[in-house]
């Protein structure tokens, strides 16, 4: 599973069917995760000046085929504005793409208005309280509000998801402790596990270069919305997940 879906499934309140969290915040969060899953399938690196280059095409998920064609055309181009591109109703590509895959299911309904209301329910919740699970644990056993070598070791997964939720401030959406640690701190531990400061991680180079830069892009809260929007994931009209 891709750390754009794993973070939609965090995002996704399984009662409502609809995001937990400010819309735009998360809307940016997946945009970040799907440059840093590109990045670590080899498709994007980030050049000597900081802008987003491709490096490859033809990848094999639809969701990353979806985040290139996005950006084609627009390369090279900074990590904020290429944010900006992939963030206008991507939490509706994305889960389009996970109920095709059968991880959540769409349910519509019809207002008086003749308005069609969208929701969402995972068809698997444990996926997501798995993650959240893994995501909560790592946070409690972090060594404090800086990275040391007695932290946890973490993967290019938990270090992309860590690195995109604390840069977007969205890092409630992984805490289920009945005591979390204060928010200012997590950000902190979050800001070294993204920057790669003294803590034990298996990312490439090339991934960290570019786990940093969005971090820092989500952290200042990016820029305008791009007022050109994406095709609609169907021909449908739909209320905001």
């Amino acid at each position: 599973m891709l750390v754009v879906e794993e973070l939609a499934l965090l995002a996704l309140d399984p009662e409502s069917g609809r995001m937990r969290a400010n819309t735009p915040a998360v809307e940016q969060a997946l945009a970040g995760a799907l440059l840093l899953d590109l990045a670590h399938e080899g498709h994007l690196r980030l050049d000597a000046a900081g802008s987003v280059e491709l490096v490859s095409t033809g990848p094999r998920h639809p969701l990353l085929g979806y985040g290139l064609s996005r950006l084609t055309g627009q390369i090279p181009l900074g990590v904020r504005d290429a944010i900006c591109h992939l963030s206008p109703r991507l939490s509706e590509t994305v889960l389009d793409t996970m109920s095709a895959r059968g991880l959540v299911r769409r349910d519509e309904h019809r207002t008086l208005v003749l308005k069609i209301l969208v929701r969402w329910h995972m068809t698997a919740p444990a996926m997501a309280d798995a993650t959240r699970a893994d995501l909560t644990s790592i946070l409690a056993t972090s060594s404090g509000s800086h990275a040391s070598s007695s932290d946890p070791v973490l993967g290019p997964r938990e270090s992309a998801l860590l690195t995109v939720l604390g840069g977007a401030d969205l890092l409630a959406l992984a805490e289920t402790s009945s005591k979390p640690a204060s928010a200012a701190r997590m950000r902190a531990w979050c800001a070294d596990v993204a920057y790669g400061r003294d803590c034990l991680h298996h990312v490439p180079d090339d991934v960290l270069a570019f786990q940093r830069a969005v971090h820092d892009a989500l952290g200042t809260g990016v820029v305008k919305v791009r007022q050109t929007t994406p095709p609609a994931a169907s021909s449908s009209e739909t209320a905001a997940v």
